[in-house]
């Protein structure tokens, strides 16, 4: 079993945005402007989520388990054994707990690229820029960086079309490396427990 600290940095791959290289910029086309706004409608219509989730990282490690998501600001990732992490996001805090050690750590929810999942009405604006549309086939992906720190790395959404679906995104670090998460099995707009979205360290005493 990894310790903590190399679970922890795995986790962090795919939750925190680390520094890049910073892109260049163009200004969207109408094409994409179009595209833009049909994800922007689609994640307005995903109140609650849940699914299978397969993250692959860098080096060809593998991870599974189900992730669940509750707008606003809610989501928890249970990893199946022999992984023994824990994520949860409480609308505040993303809370990281290795359950093999009992530790945790919390990080700002706000600070994280997932948060952008997670808020009740979607901008990809603003706060965020869309830095790059590919639209082929039956696949969308759109690359996202912070517009005050576009130098400090990206997230790519990827859906499947025809209809519009999330499917999988990933997250890219400073040496190029990328960790990625997959979803199947993918249900929305259900009703899911509140307690899966808090989290306590008493629970895990």
């Amino acid at each position: 079993m990894r310790s903590f600290s190399k679970s922890v940095c795995l986790l962090l791959a795919l939750f925190l945005t680390v520094a890049g290289v910073t892109p260049s910029v163009a200004a969207p086309s109408d094409a994409d402007r179009e595209q833009i706004a049909r994800v922007e409608a689609y994640l307005d219509t995903l109140k609650t989520l849940k699914a299978d989730f397969l993250q692959i990282d860098s080096l060809g490690g593998i991870a599974e388990g189900e992730v669940y998501l509750r707008k606003p600001g809610r989501m928890r990732f249970e990893y199946k054994p022999p992984a023994q992490i824990l994520v949860v996001a409480d609308g505040l805090w993303l809370v990281f707990h290795d359950k093999e050690l009992k530790e945790t750590t919390r990080l700002p929810l706000s600070a994280t690229p997932v948060n952008i999942l997670l808020k009740e009405n979607v901008k990809l604006s603003g706060d965020v820029t869309v830095t790059k549309v590919d639209h082929e086939a039956n696949t969308l992906r759109i690359t996202i960086v912070d517009t005050a720190n576009p130098d400090e790395g990206n997230i790519v959404l990827i859906f499947s079309d025809n209809p519009l679906q999330l499917r999988q995104w990933l997250v890219t670090d400073a040496q190029g490396q990328v960790t990625s998460i997959s979803l199947g099995k993918l249900e929305k707009n259900i009703k899911l427990k509140p307690e899966l979205f808090t989290f306590f360290d008493s629970d895990y005493e």
